[in-house]
């Protein structure tokens, strides 16, 4: 209600003719923004406007109006508005520039805001593209900004406009096969492979559970929310195991064995429709699942099977992927945050407990990198980073955790792992699921799409790929044209001693954010070289060590454990981390 509220009084404004107002009051800045965007709105809706708004904050030399000139003067399509804005902008900087100058020049020099500016961002956002955009401009949102708040700047979509995937349904590779002949709009030059043996996925396991995400599905949605884990499913109560049963698909459960099996009903990649699971492997979805346990049928004392049971789902670990196209990033989070508790604008104290967030995409983006939200509070979060920008969570401390995630190609996945499931192409949305479809051209251009101020190509060009990694706080990146050929680095980042292996991607006729394979471990202080084959490796001791997505095993049960990283170009890590080490660079004079 109040942001219906806020977004009315915004048009009663807007829809005041500037003219009724004669003399411009530059030092009431809230009411001087307001008169600005009347104008820009009368502009963009083809109407006779008044400059002397523009013409009145050019006099007043006051540089706190340079951020909503700014953000005024990307919407600006016609040339008598440009003429205003442009020629404030000129008089209050001292320079002459374009738009897209102009927003890197205010991000490189931090410059200040004036009062009521972020819900100014939010009316702008709101009446030139989704109203849904003042819900992160609350009225004093900015006093708690982790970030300046000129830099987020709209990349042409509404809020969600880019819909992320939300426990989208996995199904096995055989599958897939047939899935990929099911849709033919979707086949590459009549290879309707579902996933093409070269075609990049995001894969990622946890807990004996491995999963593909495909790149060519997540270019269009950027982001997936799910619960990775399994549990053995069984055909009788303490019988045969026929498969594993993945989270986070829903099952009902229709009846018990006694107090440790449950039998259910559902659908999972590669097992029957109805089995047996353990009690514990179970999580109800609801309060009302865990009451009515007691009260299931038992079938050890002649029970008869519910037709409709309770609904619930295996335990997993809940995971969010960020995928910024632009910065050819794909994180893969940890959203679970215990005991959830802030302060919002209002100063109400809100407890929500052991908390799952679930992301969306605000449609803005920051030194072209995606700006996501959570749709629990509405705080808008850095992809790259994992942190809060603004919002109810910034100045929280909150950060998510980083976890292990690679990009590969399908065909070495799937040997590495046969069991494992992918992403289906039946996610609910109409795409043109095809490889190459989405991004291609910007993927394969050298040209940035939005404004990012802060780059450094003395050594590494803006869109070559490094492999990223922040430990104890430092950051470093990892050149994959320096990796590959060394395929084994040791290193140590921040306080810990890192293995680095690096497997190059096969070669294909378009590009997509990726490259190689590549994984980090906690060494441990062990000095490592290539091993007899590509799974394997040997230590300075002599032993040899298994490579799991997990962790390196030795020959003697010792463990050290995977580190998450993750690819990026260049520009987009170095955009957010300018202390960044880089290795290579380390012998340069």
């Amino acid at each position: 209600m109040k942001r219906f509220a806020s977004l009315i009084l915004a048009l009663v404004l807007l829809l005041t003719p500037a003219a009724g107002a004669l003399d411009y009051d530059t030092d009431n800045y809230r009411k001087t923004m307001i008169q600005m965007l009347g104008s820009a709105f009368d502009a963009s809706r083809g109407r006779l406007i008044d400059l002397a708004v523009f013409d009145a904050v050019a006099a007043s030399g006051d540089p706190l109006y340079i951020a909503p000139l700014i953000d005024i003067a990307y919407f600006a399509r016609s040339a008598e508005l440009s003429r205003g804005v442009f020629g404030a902008l000129n008089a209050l900087t001292g320079e002459e520039m374009g738009w897209k100058e102009y927003f890197e020049w205010a991000g490189a020099n931090d410059i200040a805001l004036p009062p009521h500016y972020d819900e100014f961002k939010g009316q702008l956002l709101a009446n030139f593209v989704d109203p849904e955009f003042t819900r992160f401009f609350q009225p004093g949102v900015m006093e708690s900004a982790a970030i300046n708040m000129v830099e987020p700047v709209w990349g042409g979509v509404t809020v969600d406009g880019i819909p992320s995937l939300v426990n989208a349904r996995q199904i096995s590779p055989q599958a897939a096969v047939e899935e990929g002949f099911q849709y033919p709009d979707f086949c590459r030059d009549d290879d309707c492979s579902y996933p093409a043996a070269d075609e990049l996925v995001f894969g990622l396991s946890f807990n004996g559970d491995s999963r593909a995400y495909p790149l060519r599905l997540l270019n269009w949605h950027e982001m997936f929310n799910d619960v990775v884990g399994r549990a053995p499913l069984f055909d009788e109560a303490d019988g045969e195991q026929v498969c594993n049963f993945r989270a986070p698909s829903p099952f009902e459960v229709r009846g018990r064995w006694g107090e440790d099996w449950l039998l259910i009903y559902g659908r999972s990649a590669d097992c029957p429709r109805s089995g047996w699971l353990r009690a514990a492997d179970v999580a109800w979805l609801d309060d009302e699942g865990a009451d009515a346990r007691p009260e299931l049928p038992d079938l050890a004392a002649d029970g008869e099977a519910l037709s409709i049971g309770v609904m619930a789902q295996v335990n997993g670990m809940p995971v969010m992927l960020a995928y910024c196209t632009l910065c050819g990033a794909g994180v893969l989070y940890d959203v679970s945050i215990p005991d959830l508790a802030y302060t919002d604008l209002t100063g109400q104290r809100v407890e929500l407990g052991d908390t799952v967030l679930e992301f969306g995409s605000t449609g803005m983006l920051m030194r072209s990198n995606k700006l996501m939200y959570d749709r629990n509070t509405d705080t808008v979060w850095n992809a790259i980073t994992g942190e809060p920008a603004f919002g109810p969570l910034a100045g929280s401390g909150i950060a998510l955790d980083v976890l292990p995630v690679v990009v590969t190609d399908w065909e070495s996945w799937l040997a590495a792992h046969p069991d494992t499931s992918v992403l289906s192409l039946d996610t609910g949305f109409l795409r043109n699921y095809s490889n190459g479809a989405a991004y291609s051209d910007y993927f394969n251009s050298t040209e940035l799409m939005f404004p990012s101020w802060q780059q450094d190509t003395a050594l590494i060009q803006n869109k070559e790929m490094v492999f990223a990694l922040r430990l104890q706080g430092q950051a470093k990146a990892y050149p994959l044209a320096a990796i590959i050929p060394e395929r084994v680095i040791n290193d140590r980042v921040g306080d810990t001693d890192v293995l680095i292996i690096a497997e190059a991607s096969p070669e294909r006729d378009f590009f997509e954010p990726g490259g190689a394979a590549v994984r980090a471990y906690d060494s441990g202080g062990l000095i490592f070289e290539a091993g007899a084959d590509d799974a394997s490796l040997t230590s300075a001791d002599g032993r040899s060590w298994e490579i799991t997505e997990a962790a390196l095993i030795s020959e003697d049960g010792q463990q050290l454990q995977r580190i998450g990283g993750h690819l990026a170009f260049w520009f987009g890590w170095f955009g957010f981390y300018p202390d960044t080490l880089v290795y290579g660079a380390e012998a340069q004079p």
